[in-house]
């Protein structure tokens, strides 16, 4: 299939999927006689591979060196293990920054008529008290 057709397939642009190739996020894909990329399943399997990663929240950089060292073998399974490990101990970080924001929400939306109203309140009318304040003078 073509680039475009890949394009569609996966909702990544063409643009990306060219950029994912060349710095080798993506293994190199096989050409036509021609020299047109020809994506099959496998290639798109990679992409899926890749950004599920992506996803996830690794970096371009630490994929890349992932599918790299997947490419070379099994010796680099500690290698690659490492990887995976600093992937998850950064997306539990994020996960905790996620749930301590989503706390914060949960409880100004359980005490929002009885405390955080108010308060926006207050501090609206106290902002625009004193750029009417400003105004004048």
């Amino acid at each position: 299939m073509t680039i475009k057709d890949a394009a569609e397939r996966t909702g990544i642009s063409v643009d990306n999927l060219r950029y994912y190739e060349r710095i080798g996020l993506i293994p190199e894909i096989p050409r036509t006689e021609s020299g047109i990329r020809d994506y099959d399943e496998l290639a798109l399997s990679w992409i899926d591979f890749a950004m599920r990663f992506k996803r996830g929240g690794m970096s371009l950089e630490a994929i890349r060196e992932y599918i790299q060292l997947a490419l070379q073998g099994e010796d680099t399974k500690p290698a690659r293990k490492e990887i995976l490990i600093e992937a998850k101990d950064s997306l539990e970080k994020k996960m905790a920054e996620i749930q301590e924001s989503l706390d914060v929400i949960n409880y100004k939306l359980g005490t929002y008529d009885q405390k955080c109203e108010p308060i926006t309140m207050e501090i609206v009318n106290a902002w625009k008290k004193s750029k009417k304040e400003k105004l004048i003078k």
